[in-house]
């Protein structure tokens, strides 16, 4: 486990961020995928609780599903135990529920008021909880990005907004500092609002993370929060983004492992620290993404880039990507096929690969369908130039429609044995977010051929 030197500054690790407010395994399955993550490579995790743990500071929003029991077994391994707790924005999960609506920046349930005279308070006493509950961890990562609102309050408008950030970071990394740890947060604001001086006013043993997630190192604004002073790590992502997963099952890898392997080049090449992130959703209130056995070939490919490398399925996530990215229905069945030819190590890797079978065969699917739908359309208007052939319409588009309605229910009963076998959560939300909507748009449109389908 990475240690600290004297001065405050940490030696590199290569670190893992797990974000709970997704679908997650129970404890058995979290266990295999931990001991996978110690093989891969990695020294710690980040753990994003949100409501996963019964905090006494948030009383009510306990939404179950974490096992602390996991914390044990991360020290047996010897993987370093990371809590990442929200502390100004992305506080859905809290601020969504009435007890709480009062803390919100004007009312909006994304954000804490920073000049809300009870939220400093509740701030304080929760990092006093979450120090209680990790003894042995040398951080508190403390969130702090993307506070979209800041500054939009009638109190808050009368100050500068950055400078209500900084007040506000400053406060909670000097508290973090008093209870002996040292305080972490994204760095995304300085850069965000073109204020990175303000990044060198932060208490000395402050940890600036800059999550960079589309293509690979260097990037301007490492090199800047660095010229802070501060000690930076980098974060890449193993799985984010909305638009990779909206209306999806999963994103292609291409993109993941390339900003995974490009970052941990560079914290080797630079003694940096790295965090590979794989979110659950783009934020507590959006849809869900799909489990983590989507991202194993990232999870691989940062652990030890020269492993992916060499790995056997290296060639299969490339042509997978470029399948995804055309989109052509029979293609993206062919590699829903090819992908059961890979080689597994373990269950882990063996569960991810039955995974990625089935999200190309829903994307064929989805694909098809659409296509289909669009043709029907098209030959239903063309009848009033032409003529109509009845034989040759329904072959080509009334028959293939029903089905993939079929293939679509097939799909389905195989996904939720999928679930129940990973003992995966939040299957009710995924499926119905997911597969029902394009289920539901397929019976409403072979009701009724002429309506506009929305996949």
């Amino acid at each position: 486990m990475p240690a600290l030197k004297k001065d405050g500054t940490a030696v590199p690790g290569n670190y893992l961020h797990l974000d709970l407010k997704g679908t997650i395994p129970g404890y058995a399955r979290m266990l295999e995928f931990l001991r996978f993550f110690k093989k891969c490579g990695y020294d710690g995790i980040v753990w994003e609780y949100e409501d996963r743990l019964p905090w006494r500071s948030w009383k009510g929003n306990w939404r179950g599903g974490f096992d602390m029991r996991i914390w044990e077994d991360c020290r047996t391994l010897d993987l370093e135990v990371i809590p990442l707790i929200q502390t100004l924005g992305h506080l859905e999960w809290l601020l969504k529920h009435d007890e709480y609506s009062g803390l919100r920046e004007n009312g909006l349930i994304s954000e804490l008021c920073p000049l809300h005279p009870e939220g400093m308070g509740h701030l304080k006493r929760w990092l006093n909880e979450v120090a209680e509950l990790h003894p042995e961890s040398r951080f508190i990562h403390l969130g702090l990005d993307e506070t979209w609102f800041l500054g939009s309050c009638e109190k808050c408008r009368r100050h500068d907004k950055m400078q209500l950030y900084l007040n506000h970071a400053k406060e909670l990394c000097e508290y973090v500092l008093s209870l002996n740890l040292r305080p972490m947060l994204w760095g995304d604001m300085f850069w965000r609002e073109q204020r990175l001086s303000l990044a060198r006013e932060l208490p000395p043993g402050t940890v600036l993370v800059d999550w960079q997630y589309g293509g690979e190192p260097p990037y301007d604004t490492t090199l800047e929060l660095q010229r802070s002073g501060h000690t930076v790590m980098g974060a890449s992502a193993a799985m984010c983004s909305w638009w990779e997963h909206a209306g999806q099952m999963q994103g292609p890898p291409g993109d993941r492992i390339r900003n995974v392997t490009g970052w941990k080049r560079r914290g080797d090449a630079n003694g940096m620290g790295i965090i590979h992130t794989t979110w659950g959703r783009g934020n507590s209130l959006m849809n869900i993404y799909g489990p983590w056995h989507g991202a194993v070939p990232a999870f691989i490919a940062g652990g030890r880039p020269e492993r992916w490398e060499t790995h056997p399925w290296n060639r299969f996530m490339k042509r997978i990507t470029r399948v995804m990215e055309r989109g052509i229905p029979q293609e993206l069945e062919a590699a829903a096929t090819a992908v059961l030819e890979m080689e597994t190590a373990d269950e882990i890797e063996a569960q991810s690969r039955l995974w990625w079978h089935l999200a190309l065969r829903y994307h064929s699917i989805r694909k098809d369908f659409t296509l289909r739908c669009d043709t029907r359309r098209s030959r239903r208007k063309v009848m009033a130039f032409t003529g109509h052939d009845e034989a040759m319409y329904r072959r080509h588009c009334i028959e293939p429609s029903r089905s993939r309605m079929h293939a679509a229910v097939r799909w389905e009963e195989e996904a939720r044995q999928f679930w129940r076998d990973n003992e995966l959560s939040d299957e009710t939300e995924f499926f119905a977010t997911h597969s029902d909507i394009v289920k539901a748009e397929m019976e409403r449109y072979l009701e009724n051929p002429d309506i506009r389908v929305d996949l």
